[in-house]
């Protein structure tokens, strides 16, 4: 333990050392580290000593360095209570004064995933001092206990951190951000590869649309279906890929006009190119389903899943699925399931039959129906009075064109409950490498990157984006990205040890986990006193191999 120590000489000077105490067998050995000269009036050794007491905080914090701003609570040197009688030690508990409440659940547990992915070293210079590492991961941090603006950043981490960074600092950091935008992304890659053996048997891959609050296009940002159902806002286009667990691969970002089926190629050639993945393996959904994608996915030797489009295949294929499907459920009219393998073009199409599935497709279709009939007259409705989308209007028909109002189209709707309960995927995977129910297993775990949709765009609060800037767009997307592959990370260490949380239990019990560093007006000593652990906080720090220190501290 280091301190400073003070020794009166006989000419009336006073030598200050910082020395350390370390224990030998059974001694306490004093080893002298620095000598801080010799000194005369009161002031020059109060200003000495207190020199001395940041060399020490300074020595601390390289050995074992703690959140900037708190070396001060956690490496100051403890200063003995010197008391002449037993009470003068006594703490007032009507005197005890709260100074600052540390939020500290969040900071532990994913900084602890922070310096397990090794991207405290990440951006500028690479090296760990560098300011804007600091900030990076404050940033990233606090998104994750509780996402706001880059402004409400900045106060938030004054305020529950007394961690002051200005705002153009922020802004700075994220522009080194984007310049090691691919340093990032490959780092991450690599820990999650690391997860599993440098071997990833299935990769999940799909997209999504960021919408920004403006209706500026620019290179980046432009109009484009939103499946957030903001049309009138711009947006971007996100393509992730993820393995089975939602453990995170890579992503890309494309232009808010762009077609989705165009992104899954290139997304697949820039993993390739950029990341050490052998035997690629995509689950894709539909949208991906285009003749140019199978064709270039089997050029590449990637093995496939992609729901099919079953709708769009030509008349005398669908009709040979739907009536196969419609003489098996006349032949057992209870059936709860049904698969059977096609091949079309050279591929394996396997078709199955839920009749769970059946119920929710008539539901939906009948609610719709319902919907469109509400606001018919006479045995029209008006175009103007429903929603400009094809879900809406596919049950429709116009008598011409251009006509402002529509009738019931009783055909498509016979048509379309001829498909209820009916599903498909293609492969190029043959029935020796997997049955046709590993196959639609694999295929159902697709929800698992859905997922990951979800708490990028809610729990972390991915959109709407604030950012203009093309760059500052990209670096707030990487920040997010960060964020969720700690969440992801941390999930995937605590399922090790059989911990099942969510991301938002964990958020929640983690953002309770504080200190309080309080003072007593009397003796002027200040200390720290933790929050009580819940047995959900204790089960995350056990499976983690994180220490909790629950003792009341002095800190002065």
């Amino acid at each position: 333990m280091m301190f400073v120590k003070k020794i009166k000489r006989p000419n009336g000077s006073t030598t200050i050392q910082i020395v350390d105490n370390k224990r030998v067998g059974d001694k306490v050995v004093q080893k002298v580290i620095r000598h801080m000269g010799q000194w005369i009036t009161e002031k020059e050794i109060t200003q000495i000593v207190t020199l001395a007491e940041s060399v020490i905080i300074e020595m601390k914090n390289i050995v074992d360095p703690v959140l900037p701003g708190l070396e001060d609570i956690f490496h100051r040197p403890q200063k003995k209570m010197v008391s002449t009688k037993p009470d003068e030690a006594m703490v007032s508990v009507a005197g005890l004064v709260e100074e600052s409440r540390i939020h500290k659940g969040v900071d532990d547990v994913f900084g602890f995933a922070f310096e397990q992915l090794e991207l405290m070293d990440s951006i500028a210079t690479g090296y760990k001092t560098d300011e804007s590492n600091a900030i990076f991961k404050e940033v990233v941090l606090s998104r994750l206990s509780g996402p706001v603006s880059k402004r409400k950043t900045a106060l938030n981490l004054e305020m529950d951190k007394e961690i002051k960074i200005p705002l153009e600092k922020i802004y700075r950091m994220m522009d080194k951000v984007h310049d090691n935008e691919e340093r990032i992304k490959k780092k991450i890659c690599d820990q999650t590869l690391s997860l599993f053996n440098q071997k990833i048997d299935v990769a999940f891959f799909d997209v999504t649309t960021l919408y920004f609050e403006s209706f500026t296009p620019d290179e980046l940002r432009s109009s484009g279906f939103s499946k957030d159902n903001k049309f009138k806002e711009t947006q971007v286009m996100l393509a992730l890929i993820t393995t089975t667990e939602g453990l995170p691969i890579g992503y890309e970002l494309f232009p808010g006009n762009t077609y989705e089926g165009n992104t899954l190629i290139r997304v697949v050639e820039q993993i390739e190119r950029n990341y050490d993945i052998a035997n690629m393996f995509i689950v894709a959904d539909r949208a991906m389903f285009t003749r140019s994608n199978l064709d270039k996915l089997s050029e590449m030797k990637v093995k496939f899943i992609v729901a099919a489009k079953l709708k769009t295949l030509n008349k005398t294929f669908k009709n040979a699925i739907t009536d196969e499907v419609q003489e098996v459920l006349k032949a057992n009219p209870d059936l709860e399931g049904w698969t059977k393998d096609f091949e079309y073009e050279g591929r394996r199409l396997v078709v199955n039959y839920s009749k769970k599935r059946a119920h929710k497709d008539e539901k939906d279709r009948t609610r719709l129906v319902e919907r469109i009939t509400k606001k018919m007259k006479n045995g029209e409705v008006r175009l103007s009075d429903l929603i400009n989308n094809t879900g809406t209007k596919k049950y429709l028909k116009l008598e011409k064109k251009g006509a402002k109002t529509a009738t019931l189209n009783d055909e498509k709707i016979l048509n379309d409950s001829l498909w209820d309960g009916i599903h498909g995927v293609i492969t190029n995977h043959n029935e020796a490498d997997l049955k046709s129910e590993q196959i639609l297993e694999k295929y159902r775990g697709l929800w698992q990157i859905e997922a990951a949709f979800r708490v990028n765009k809610h729990d972390l609060r991915m959109r709407p984006i604030f950012h203009w800037v093309p760059h500052r767009i990209k670096a707030h997307i990487l920040i997010c990205f960060v964020a969720y592959s700690l969440t992801t990370f941390i999930k995937h260490k605590l399922l090790k040890k059989n911990v099942k949380l969510s991301f938002e239990k964990i958020k929640d019990e983690l953002n309770r986990l504080q200190f309080s560093i309080v003072r007593d007006e009397k003796s002027k000593n200040r200390f720290i006193l933790p929050s009580k652990l819940t047995k959900n906080q204790i089960e995350i720090y056990t499976a983690l191999g994180l220490k909790r220190d629950q003792k009341a501290k002095i800190i002065l």
